[in-house]
């Protein structure tokens, strides 16, 4: 007990990085939060900025638009700048996004500011992974990376309360806090061994090492790291890209993609963004659907730590598989809930089946649905590709999160919401037999053993 207390202690740096990119990631769970309470209101007929259920389709997309410019430019800015200066970068584009809320009187001031967001939230995913997967041990490398994007639900959960209560302008004043904290606190750690080993700085990746790992074999390790990065740096964009066609790398860029979208796809952002709308919709009245919102948002924060303790323990396939069914169940539950609606049942006598769908949904789409997917990305790629594999992962994200948003009010209007609910159900279902059957177990192993367990399989 006292040599594993003593070990975590020692690597005390690795979850300061950790929580340096939990805080980035608090400040889009802000943006992400702020759509609930703000597109009912922007929509509702007293609004102070009146806008239409198209308009607020696009409000609610922009994001996932802006997250494809941000997943190229975080891709490029990876590769010359290093991941840690990536990750000061982004909230230049945070920054911008909250002074455009503050000085808001059109509908275009809300699209310029969700794209910009979008395109920190696409670097920070085309990065932070990267980063936490470069200066982490193995053994606790995926609860820092699960530490890391529990920052999405408790700023989403933040956005929820804070917007509920308080004006669009004070709600930006109020963010641009956390968003210079993260990048002041990003300028103080230290740059990634990796990232020195790529510049030829031999001596200062031996004191990264030591700074972030003191009881590392400093020698050994930036040999070891050497020799690694040194056999493929010397690749032209287009090698990387060709890098690709080696069934390894094949085999892991679909695996990463597909999880990623999966991910967008489990209603991830129509219940995150039109989560009031859809309990208003239920007939929710037993409690105050705004109110809901914020208890749901912790449980997805309570979700999220769990995940953490859970990730080193019972390893990704079982975290991903079992969360996947969990998500689906709640779906098809909240779907059979409108269905009833729509056959004429009282709605008073049924509203614990919404609450208890969406209590559901919020737990295990934060248990594994959500952090999987980065945690992956981490571990299963060599280092001469792991900066364009996170670009082609964040772009798929962006794209399907994308569709999936700005597509679900149509469809709404179109089906209803319970055959919506129930095509991501299906989804699920695919991704739980995809998880099982093809994602290998990365669990506790270093870089190098994933990538020689790629190259078995």
């Amino acid at each position: 007990m006292i040599s594993r207390f003593a070990s975590k202690h020692s690597q005390w740096l690795q979850w300061v990085s950790a929580l340096a990119a939990q805080q980035m990631l608090f400040v889009g769970g802000l943006m992400l939060g702020w759509s609930s309470p703000y597109l009912a209101q922007l929509t509702a007929a007293d609004s102070p900025l009146p806008i239409t259920t198209d308009e607020a389709s696009w409000v609610a997309s922009l994001i996932s638009m802006g997250r494809l410019l941000g997943a190229i430019l975080g891709a490029v800015s990876v590769q010359f700048l290093g991941s840690k200066r990536t990750l000061i970068i982004i909230g230049f584009p945070f920054i911008l996004s909250w002074i455009c809320l503050i000085v808001a009187n059109s509908v275009v001031w809300l699209y310029v500011a969700r794209f910009s967001s979008g395109v920190s939230i696409g670097m920070a995913f085309s990065s932070f992974p990267l980063f936490i997967g470069e200066i982490s041990s193995p053994a606790i490398r995926g609860a820092l990376v699960t530490l890391s994007t529990t920052g999405l639900p408790v700023g989403t959960l933040a956005g929820n309360i804070i917007g509920a209560y308080i004006s669009m302008a004070i709600f930006s004043y109020i963010s641009l806090v956390p968003t210079i904290a993260f990048i002041i606190l990003f300028l103080w750690l230290p740059e990634s061994p990796h990232q020195l080993v790529r510049r030829g700085n031999l001596e200062a990746a031996g004191k990264s090492i030591i700074r972030y790992n003191p009881k590392a074999d400093v020698k050994s390790e930036v040999a070891a790291l050497n020799d690694f990065i040194t056999s493929t740096i010397a690749l032209t964009f287009m090698d990387r890209l060709r890098e690709f066609n080696i069934p390894r790398n094949r085999k892991a860029g679909t695996i990463v993609v597909l999880l990623y979208t999966f991910m967008q796809f489990s209603g991830l952002n129509s219940v995150t963004f039109y989560m009031e709308i859809i309990l208003t919709d239920a007939k929710l009245t037993v409690i105050d659907p705004a109110m809901m919102v914020i208890i749901l948002g912790a449980l997805g924060i309570v979700a999220g730590w769990l995940a953490m303790y859970m990730a080193d323990r019972l390893g990704r396939k079982i975290l991903m598989a079992g969360s996947s069914l969990g998500v689906a169940l709640a779906m098809v539950a909240l779907g059979v809930h409108f269905i009833l609606l729509e056959q004429g049942f009282d709605p008073v006598p049924l509203q614990w089946l919404p609450i208890l769908s969406l209590v559901s949904y919020q737990v295990f789409v934060y248990l594994g649905v959500t952090p999987v997917p980065s945690m992956i990305l981490s571990e299963i790629f060599a280092p001469n590709i792991k900066s364009l594999a996170a670009c082609l992962a964040s772009i798929s994200a962006g794209l399907t999160g994308f569709i999936s948003s700005k597509t679900y009010q149509p469809l709404v209007d179109v089906f209803g919401e319970a055959y919506v609910f129930w095509i991501q159900a299906a989804i699920m279902v695919i991704a739980m037999i995809f998880t099982l059957v093809v994602v290998p177990e990365t669990k506790g192993k270093s870089l190098q053993e994933i990538q020689q367990l790629l190259m078995n399989k």
